[in-house]
């Protein structure tokens, strides 16, 4: 995370790692090439809201996305390279249920194209709002594009307030 003057602010290691093999494909075992991370990094105060750094996988893993929440996280990132085949399958859905559980923005920036004749990556870069919806994406835009969307910490707290899931989160039932 680089801070709008233009410093390091924080570095995240993806904790989880893309280990899988589909019936047809694709076949990918991310761990023969990449460590994973062993700490998430705590939600950095920026001019635009607090951001919780995740990557790609991790939003498969919705205790990080609370803990990132349960941390002060208004804004939750998940830069991806997702493929082609879990994408059409997860991604929006996915994305949408991060939103609406964190009661936070999630900004999804989805690297698209061929890579090679084995991987491609499904892009669809999305903004999404704390009550799920889609507020900017790429969509189907095969060339690389960008979408924006402004984030309404208003609505934010609105969204929160009007239905205060922290307050009726019950942790002690959780993972016994």
């Amino acid at each position: 995370m680089i801070s709008d003057e233009g410093h390091i602010r924080e570095k995240y290691q993806k904790v989880h790692l893309f280990d899988i093999s589909l019936r047809n494909g694709p076949n990918l075992k991310e761990s023969s090439y990449t460590k994973a991370g062993e700490k998430l990094c705590p939600p950095i105060p920026t001019p635009f809201g607090t951001i919780g750094l995740a990557i790609c996988y991790d939003l498969r893993f919705p205790e990080l996305s609370q803990t990132l929440r349960l941390n002060g996280a208004q804004i939750l990132t998940y830069p991806s390279v997702f493929t082609t085949k879990t994408g059409l399958a997860h991604w929006e859905t996915l994305l949408r249920a991060r939103a609406i559980e964190t009661q936070c923005f999630v900004v999804a920036p989805g690297q698209i194209g061929n890579h090679n004749s084995k991987r491609s990556s499904y892009g669809h870069s999305m903004i999404v709002s704390p009550w799920g919806e889609v507020l900017a994406t790429c969509g189907d835009n095969l060339a690389p594009s960008i979408c924006t969307s402004e984030a309404d910490m208003a609505f934010l707290s609105r969204v929160r307030e009007e239905m205060p899931l922290e307050s009726h989160r019950k942790p002690s039932l959780y993972f016994k």
